[in-house]
């Protein structure tokens, strides 16, 4: 796992204008088009909680070997839409902007891992009852656009490593994550590998 730097605070500052009316015009970034764009609602944690999981988890992920995610891409997964057309871009954004915003606190406590996958992942022990509501209501919104709802119970999780060569076995500090609102994210994948950025935010109301 690198040390955060530059990349991580620019990450989180590349997004389109908020709200409603960037949903209904075609904003820097969000053009009508047939180009595919791989896609996923995420909570985006700011700079300080970046820092905070380093810090809890750096020696845990060298210990298990595999491939560290980057700092910069560290993200909660709230819904995964795949490669979607350009075009229903606008349409996304207008449905999630229906929605009022996540807020909340969310302990990151507990290690653990996909078997299958070989992926090492951070998370609560228990996905708090609000931020499922909320998943549950951000599929209700964008399901009417054609994609389909996940069959997999949504169960919060942060990815730390991939292909990793042995099972976790400390514990860890818990970090506790103030969230508030929620992020469409891009995946876009060049030489260096996979990186997201943020296409729009909705902040919560604090």
């Amino acid at each position: 796992m690198r040390p955060l730097g530059r990349e991580a605070a620019q990450a989180s500052q590349h997004t389109l204008p908020l709200g409603r009316e960037a949903a209904k015009g075609e904003p820097e970034g969000v053009s009508s088009g047939n180009k595919r764009r791989r896609l996923f609602f995420a909570l985006w944690p700011d700079e300080e909680t970046r820092h905070a999981i380093y810090r809890a988890t750096g020696e845990s992920v060298r210990r298990v070997g595999g491939r560290p995610v980057p700092a910069e891409n560290w993200h909660l997964t709230l819904a995964f839409l795949g490669s979607r057309p350009e075009s229903l871009l606008p349409a996304l954004c207008d449905a999630a902007g229906q929605l009022e915003p996540p807020g909340g606190t969310l302990g990151l406590e507990r290690l653990g891992h996909f078997a299958r996958a070989r992926v090492l992942w951070l998370g609560p022990r228990d996905t708090p009852h609000d931020l499922r509501h909320f998943v549950d209501g951000l599929w209700n919104a964008i399901e009417p656009l054609g994609i389909e709802r996940e069959r997999r119970a949504f169960a919060a999780h942060l990815t730390l490593a991939r292909k990793i060569h042995r099972l976790p076995c400390v514990a860890v500090e818990p970090v506790v994550w103030r969230y508030a609102g929620f992020s469409l994210v891009e995946s876009v994948t060049d030489p260096r590998g996979a990186r997201y950025e943020v296409l729009q935010n909705w902040p919560a109301v604090k």
